[in-house]
């Protein structure tokens, strides 16, 4: 089996168990809810951190978005990627923290920096080489515009759809391919 047949089949594993788990929520399993934030809790958290915001204030504004989740249970009919939809409620969360914090008339969610460390990766690293790739995938992160490296992250770290990555990047879907594409060509020849 090729890898991206496994990667595809993973990620569509992953995104049927999201989907049953909001079925059952808002079928008013309320256990549902608790296995729906312990699934998403740390990426999001990390999601959060790529963005730059300070721990305490992540974990304030990732409680708000459950608990917004949680409340506007009616809202939810008709989603069919909560992980997609978590994320675009925490961005939205955090960019009226940001705008609050700031007081600066920032006009766009896109204008957010996203700044990822390799140690996001470190669950798919094998320890022994864990020092020499972060060190090269931090390098090759550097040389991303900061919308490339959330694009990057948004696709091939969480694993969404180019249209995912599109609607939170406030882009067209091949925008956000075009994106990616150029952030990928960046990093090869750079890395050559």
């Amino acid at each position: 089996m090729s890898q991206t047949n496994k990667y595809d089949e993973n990620r569509n594993a992953s995104d049927e168990e999201g989907q049953n788990l909001l079925l059952a929520f808002l079928e008013g399993n309320n256990n549902a809810f608790s296995l729906i934030y312990d699934k998403y809790v740390d990426e999001l958290f990390a999601y959060g951190i790529g963005l730059g915001f300070e721990r305490e204030t992540l974990k304030d504004a990732i409680q708000d978005t459950f608990f917004k989740f949680y409340t506007n249970k009616k809202q939810l009919n008709g989603i069919t990627h909560p992980k997609y939809y978590l994320f675009r409620m925490l961005k939205n969360r955090l960019f009226d923290i940001y705008k609050s914090l700031n007081k600066e008339n920032i006009v766009e969610v896109t204008d957010l920096p996203f700044l990822i460390e390799p140690s996001v990766l470190d669950e798919l690293i094998d320890n022994e080489d864990k020092l020499t790739l972060e060190n090269k995938i931090k390098n090759l992160l550097e040389i991303l515009t900061d919308r490339q490296r959330e694009a990057v992250y948004l696709r091939f770290i969480q694993e969404m759809e180019y249209e995912e990555v599109a609607n939170l990047l406030d882009m067209t879907a091949p925008a956000a391919r075009k994106l990616i594409s150029r952030a990928i060509k960046r990093m090869r020849d750079e890395n050559i």
